[in-house]
């Protein structure tokens, strides 16, 4: 006897496969995105081998991409689920994980600079998961973020970094920047309500104060 077909076992067959699907996926806004990732996986890089100068300038140029990314997608209309989620977990690594690395091994190195580390990629985590989940706020036609913006911890440790390089290593930067960094990390998972800006012209402003810092005093 023939068995009947079970429509509930049917599946259809994607649209895309292997490559096909990944280049849909991406699209320009997710490759500029990717492009971002590889830029701030260099700063790190860079960071590490005590590379500073460069470090901070290819951050600051991966801080520049992330906006154009988003810039790209609202350009041409192609924002999407897949999009958010690649721009987030890119976030952790562009944003969070520099700043820990910044903490880490120059601004309070040793076993402070290493907690305030883990203090800004946890909380940077656990911020972006929420904002996956639950996105802006519904002040509509006004969107806001809930909590600081992981990109502030990655520029204040910057600017921290100057710190310790103009101060030459003084301990009340050390502190005062792990302070900092750590009410930050702690104020991403607030409900503080951060406008959305899209003004990028005013973030890329600060990248020149920073930028010339970066070039005028690290090595």
């Amino acid at each position: 006897m023939k068995r009947p077909e079970n429509t509930a076992e049917r599946r259809e067959a994607p649209a895309t496969t292997g490559i096909q699907y990944w280049i849909q996926a991406i699209g320009p806004a997710g490759a500029v995105s990717l492009l971002s990732l590889l830029v701030a996986w260099t700063a790190i890089g860079l960071a590490v081998v005590g590379s500073l100068r460069a470090s901070v300038l290819c951050a600051l140029g991966a801080f520049l991409l992330d906006m154009l990314d988003g810039f790209v997608a609202r350009r041409l209309g192609v924002s999407s689920e897949f999009g958010r989620q690649l721009d987030s977990f890119i976030d952790v690594i562009n944003y969070s994980v520099y700043a820990a690395v910044l903490s880490s091994f120059y601004i309070a190195p040793g076993i402070l600079g290493w907690s305030v580390g883990f203090v800004i990629v946890a909380t940077g985590i656990l911020r972006l998961i929420r904002f996956n989940i639950e996105g802006f706020t519904d002040d509509e036609p006004i969107k806001y973020y809930r909590g600081i913006v992981v990109c502030h911890l990655s520029l204040a440790a910057i600017v921290f970094l100057l710190f310790d390089q103009i101060f030459q290593g003084a301990l009340w930067v050390a502190i005062l920047g792990s302070v900092v960094l750590i009410v930050l990390s702690i104020l991403q998972l607030t409900l503080i309500k951060i406008r959305k800006t899209g003004r990028q012209a005013l973030w890329a402003a600060l990248v020149v104060p920073l930028a010339a810092g970066a070039i005028l005093f690290l090595a």
